[in-house]
């Protein structure tokens, strides 16, 4: 089971109190400070449009050419802020920086950043707002208010653990207990403990789990946190191995979300209770709080917790007989699951892999060009130690620099193998998500249209019927999943009728969907005539071409150009977008891919900016 730290608790405190007091600081002068304060009351109304005061007061800053211009901009960013209108806040929170008051200690630099990170995480650019906060922090840490800065190092951590990076979350947890104890803070320290706690608990170190949620529940006293006393006590639930223990420890996590009243916490600590008594044979008593867990889930849109609760309930109604009942909980839990796609996994361990391999022969390219450096070296100071010598030595360089190339070409082409050999093995992976998914999604769908089956002939006759129609429902979702499987690991219509007509049908799906309108031209190329094998390896590679048109380029308008030049099969894939600003590196892993997919069969990949704009990707291969 997975429960999510706690939501960032300062994205708006920082606005409202900025880190270091700068603005407070701002020398505005009498005229300025009246319409500035004329601005605050405008926006603390709410409703009222306040564009006016604040073009006025940006006119006059800018026309006097004042200092405080960072000041300004600020003000009008947080006035868009207050309206959700993030595109806005953005742009006038970058002004703020870009044009800052050359006095340190009036500079509105940390409010402004501020707004711009809580702008990015409100959109979901996580690392982009890390990143931002990261700024934030370097203007704290040089002689700050310590205490911000310890809410500012919570607020990156708890970023840190949704983009997955466990390590650095952890120090930066640590960091921000670290100065919150330091400057006796008490509002939000005991929040800071349980998550450290649950982090803990994610690492599986058992020890350090208790150790910090036990500290977080001392702390919570002092402090009445609600939201440490929830999450701390149901730490504890999570590591006790004593039954009656854990669920004394899930219902008080339940008491406290209630007192919270918040529906992210009251979802986990439901389901959890629900758990405990399930365990101990309360399922009467159980059920009751793992319905309440789905619906919270469900109205928050917590699709990971919802997945849990619902196997949580399908179990309990299970255990209780109640066949019909637990279907249905199954059968939504076997949609959730299949919707939270494993495909990031294997996506994460096919680099994991690649860099291994890749980062393994650089380290031999390294030492080897150290090898010939020092080789060199000697061969000069010999060639040095003697005229007479010249012709010798020199014919042992040449012949040594020339050995030491080859290996070095040879290591060269060891690195491109592996790299190589990296990608079979991301395909093999792939083929064991697949797997994955057919035992995991389908089976357990089966699963419930089993157990829906075995109940119909204990239903009212007028509810057989209605049982008969969610089985098929279940049965053609099933099939629906298969097929759609079957599709992805090798499309019937290039087994049956070639790469140009797969190709179609693949656009016209991208098409129907009106995010790039594809068109596709067949020049006469005969690219149908080649082995299944190499069809399904270019069709691969325009898949991959296209899904970077989609996710970077921001095009309207999209060709893929078969051709036939000089006995070589040519693909062309253009497109109207944002153009070409990079290389093909190993960095780029997509189309790295691509490129050393091609070279291993003699073949070429290039991408440019079209003439007219754009993109255009071409591949080449003799055929």
């Amino acid at each position: 089971m997975r429960v999510n730290l706690v939501i960032i608790f300062l994205v708006a405190i920082l606005v409202q109190s900025t880190a270091q007091n700068r603005d407070k600081n701002v020398d505005v002068g009498p005229e300025f400070k009246k319409l500035i304060t004329e601005l605050d009351e405008c926006i603390k109304a709410k409703d009222q449009n306040c564009l006016e005061i604040s073009d006025k007061i940006i006119k006059k800053g800018k026309k006097e050419k004042v200092p405080f211009l960072d000041y300004l901009y600020f003000k009008r960013a947080f006035y868009f802020f207050n309206r959700n209108e993030l595109d806005s806040t953005m742009v006038y929170s970058r002004l703020a920086v870009q044009n800052l008051n050359p006095v340190e200690k009036q500079r509105s630099d940390v409010a402004a950043y501020n707004l711009l990170a809580n702008c990015y995480y409100f959109k979901g650019e996580l690392n982009s707002a890390i990143t931002i906060y990261l700024k934030i922090a370097a203007i704290l840490e040089n002689g700050g208010n310590q205490l911000h800065l310890g809410y500012l190092y919570s607020n990156i951590a708890t970023l840190l653990g949704q983009t997955g990076n466990k390590e650095k979350q952890l120090d930066y947890l640590h960091k921000s207990f670290k100065l919150l104890k330091e400057s006796n803070d008490e509002r939000f320290i005991a929040t800071v403990a349980s998550n450290l706690g649950l982090a803990y608990y994610h690492a599986k170190d058992t020890v350090k789990t208790n150790k910090w949620a036990k500290e977080a529940v001392e702390l919570s006293e002092l402090s009445n946190d609600l939201v440490a006393k929830t999450q701390s006590n149901l730490t504890l639930s999570l590591i006790q191995k004593d039954l009656n223990k854990s669920l004394e420890y899930a219902e008080q996590s339940v008491k406290y979300a209630d007192e919270l009243k918040d529906k992210t916490h009251m979802t986990s600590a439901y389901y959890r209770y629900a758990d405990a008594l399930d365990k101990l044979g309360e399922g009467k008593k159980a059920i009751n709080y793992a319905e309440q867990a789905v619906k919270f889930a469900e109205e928050i849109g917590d699709n990971l917790t919802l997945t849990n609760a619902a196997a949580t309930a399908g179990k309990i109604y299970y255990n209780l007989g109640q066949k019909e009942k637990a279907a249905d909980f199954y059968y939504t839990y076997s949609i959730l699951k299949d919707s939270i796609s494993s495909a990031e996994n294997a996506r994460e361990i096919n680099d994991i892999n690649t860099k291994y391999q890749t980062e393994k022969k650089e380290k031999q390219i390294i030492e080897q060009d150290l090898k010939i450096q020092k080789q060199q070296s000697n061969l000069l100071y010999a060639i040095f130690g003697g005229l007479l010598l010249l012709s010798i030595f020199g014919g042992i360089f040449i012949y040594y620099r020339k050995s030491q190339h080859l290996k070095l070409k040879q290591f060269q082409q060891e690195k491109e193998n592996a790299i190589l050999n990296s990608f079979i093995l991301g395909e093999e992976r792939e083929r064991g998500r697949i797997s994955h998914e057919l035992h995991d999604g389908v089976a357990a769908m089966i699963g419930a249209a089993k157990m829906s089956l075995e109940s119909i002939p204990h239903l009212p006759k007028e509810k057989q019927m209605q049982q008969l129609s969610k089985v098929q429902g279940i049965l053609e979702h099933s099939h629906a999943d298969i097929r759609h499987i079957a599709h992805n690991l090798l499309p019937t219509v290039l087994e049956k009728e070639g790469l140009i007509q797969a190709t179609e049908q693949f656009v016209s799906e991208i098409n129907e969907t009106k995010l790039v309108h594809i068109a596709v031209t067949d020049k006469n190329s005969q690219a149908n005539e080649n082995s299944k094998q190499l069809q399904l390896m270019l069709f691969r590679i325009i898949q991959e071409l296209v899904n970077n048109i989609i996710k970077h380029s921001q095009a309207q308008n999209a060709e893929i150009v078969f051709s036939k030049i000089n006995n070589a099969l040519q693909i062309e894939v253009i497109d109207d977008g944002l153009g070409y600003s990079d290389t093909i590196t190993k960095e780029n892993q997509g189309l790295y891919s691509i490129s050393q997919r091609l070279k291993s069969i003699g073949g070429n990949f290039k991408i440019t900016n079209g003439n007219a704009g754009g993109t255009r990707a071409k591949v080449e291969l003799n055929v």
